[in-house]
């Protein structure tokens, strides 16, 4: 007979999974972690001060950038006084020009943003001359070179597009031109602001002169046309007043027949009834005149509409198709790279890396004594 089996009420429960198992090994301690790095707080500070000083070799190796920028709304009186005059005549003479202030800055932004004008004022620069010394030695580079300058450097915005942020009643555009210098950002600004105004100056001249020879062009045409038509009345009238000599003659009429109290219906194309004395002594008028355009009213005047024309003369006209509210200026703030940013970053990145090293080395020493255990 076999002796009864004394069950261990302590070892059932392990066996039969009424107890958690322990996991203390698998859990993180970060009060140690905490410890941990304290302890190790001067590696930590090393390799934040080696993270720092890297962010700040970096902030002063990469490219600078400083942005100028204008502010420019509708010319007034006073930067039109180039033009006030040349306008003036040309209503005198009845030529109608589309210039207005509103339509010379908007003629000034388009050729403002105008990718081709961009290209050609930057080329002619000394700024763009030195970068494309030692960047630009193939057309390939130098068009890459072009592309890069004028993609992000050279912008304008509107007052149209920025209701939200502003409540100006007037239109009004920012212009703006970045570079690696403050100086420089600001005389690259003004220039090709200037370099833009000779554009409309430009077109604005030679629009008038292309309205005036148009409108003078007509006159003439019209003058000619009009002389000719004048010109047949006139041998017209010589060749009937001629067939009404004749009539008169060979009617002995001699003298104008209602001298005599008399009245008769002339005919309108041989007037007889001047007498042969009144039609020769016409005669002799009309053929005294040396053009049919001496009696004749219209084209008096419309030959002195031409000389007028004529004597207008058109210069190179000089006036400004905006008005500052803001001149450029040279920025007092750079707006990259931000050194104070990258330092913090760096900073940040240091500290990251010095308790990773620290953690990852405790770690492996860790792992080390318990193999050698």
């Amino acid at each position: 007979m076999n002796p009864p089996r004394i069950i261990d009420p302590v070892r059932s429960a392990h066996v039969g999974g009424l107890s958690q198992p322990d996991h203390s090994d698998d859990e993180i301690n970060l009060i140690e972690l905490l410890s941990i790095l304290v302890r190790s707080k001067f590696t930590i500070m090393f390799f934040c001060v080696i993270a720092m000083s890297g962010g700040v070799a970096v902030s002063y190796l990469l490219p600078q950038r400083w942005t100028s920028s204008a502010e420019l709304i509708i010319p007034q009186a006073t930067q039109l006084q180039g033009m006030d005059k040349m306008l003036a005549a040309l209503e005198v003479l009845d030529i109608q020009s589309d210039i207005s202030p509103g339509s010379l800055l908007s003629e000034f932004m388009r050729n403002f943003d105008a990718y081709n004008l961009r290209e050609k004022y930057l080329v002619s620069t000394d700024y763009f001359k030195q970068l494309s010394k030692n960047k630009a030695n193939t057309p390939e580079m130098r068009h890459r070179l072009i592309n890069a300058i004028l993609q992000g450097n050279i912008s304008s915005r509107s007052s149209l597009q920025d209701k939200a942020a502003n409540q100006k009643e007037y239109l009004y555009y920012d212009v703006t031109f970045s570079a690696e210098n403050p100086v420089v950002a600001r005389d690259l600004l003004q220039g090709y602001i200037n370099y833009v105004t000779t554009v409309v100056e430009d077109d604005v001249y030679h629009r008038l002169r292309y309205q005036v020879e148009m409108r003078k062009s007509q006159a003439i045409g019209k003058y000619n046309f009009d002389s000719a038509r004048a010109e047949t009345a006139y041998r017209i009238n010589l060749e009937r007043l001629q067939y009404a000599l004749e009539i008169a003659k060979a009617a002995g009429l001699q003298k104008p027949s209602w001298s005599h109290g008399s009245s008769n219906q002339d005919d309108p194309d041989f007037p007889v009834t001047l007498g042969a004395d009144g039609l020769d002594r016409k005669l002799k008028i009309v053929e005294s005149l040396k053009t049919p355009t001496v009696l004749n009213a219209d084209l008096q005047n419309r030959h002195l509409y031409i000389e007028k024309i004529n004597e207008l003369n058109i210069d190179k006209l000089i006036f400004q198709p905006f008005k500052y509210m803001r001149a450029p200026m040279v920025p007092l703030q750079r707006d990259a790279p931000k050194r104070s940013l990258i330092v913090l970053l760096s900073a940040l990145a240091g500290l990251i890396a010095g308790c990773g090293y620290v953690l990852l080395n405790t770690a492996m020493k860790q792992h080390r004594l318990t193999t050698d255990r």
